[in-house]
């Protein structure tokens, strides 16, 4: 249950921002070259130097994000010993983690678009939002189809953030998974139980892609 909690904020939030990446890196403004590499930065961070450093913004006492909701007058949560907040707080890293090695297939998506669809759309009268839901988006549903799976995928494996972050807590409420296979086969050294857990998280995994290729057929539209 808590895999499908983090599922359910970590892919909307992931596309969200990988696709704003995507729509900045993909203009010819000034400094789109330095962005490109400033948001894909977090992609070559190591997992346990990312997670340090979230753990240090997250925290509840001298972390940066509370610090400035101190500034509006409001008390930021206790992002990581809460049973509600500590799940979003590993969402939050895994987001900015993760979203530049999104950006960049979405951005190679939205290059790979024939200009003459935005010529024809713009002769239309269609504006930047409509041509963006119209246009964009249909064409780039291949790259957004694999996207989704290989998130999907990154979801079902989340570990590394959750051990050096929570260590599973606080009561559990982070204990996802791969982090129970880790911990029955190197804590406990109950190794039955990680091959039974590893064999049921590559069974869901293997369902999920599935069905996700079946259903592609409504919604991915891929150029004839």
């Amino acid at each position: 249950m808590h895999v499908l909690y983090y599922i359910v904020l970590y892919i909307p939030l992931g596309f969200v921002f990988s696709m704003v990446i995507a729509l900045i890196l993909n203009t010819e403004k000034k400094f789109t070259g330095v962005m490109r590499v400033l948001f894909y930065i977090p992609v070559l961070t190591s997992w346990v130097a990312a997670s340090l450093i979230w753990k240090w913004v997250l925290s509840s006492q001298y972390g940066v994000i509370n610090s400035i909701i101190g500034i509006f007058g409001m008390k930021g949560p206790d992002w990581l010993t809460n049973r509600f907040w500590a799940m979003p707080g590993i969402v939050l890293a895994s987001v900015w983690k993760d979203m530049g090695y999104y950006g960049l297939y979405i951005f190679g998506g939205l290059r790979g678009i024939d200009p003459t669809y935005y010529e024809a759309a713009k002769v239309d009268g269609a504006g930047k939002f409509r041509t963006l839901i119209s246009v964009t988006m249909p064409l780039l549903s291949p790259t957004l189809f694999y996207c989704l799976i290989m998130s999907l995928i990154n979801a079902f494996q989340l570990f590394p953030q959750v051990l050096i972050m929570t260590e599973g807590g606080p009561n559990g409420a982070t204990q996802v998974m791969v982090e129970r296979i880790y911990t029955y086969a190197f804590s406990y050294f109950k190794m039955g139980y990680a091959a039974a857990y590893s064999w049921l998280l590559f069974l869901i995994i293997l369902i999920l892609t599935l069905i996700q290729l079946k259903v592609q057929k409504v919604w991915v539209h891929y150029e004839s």
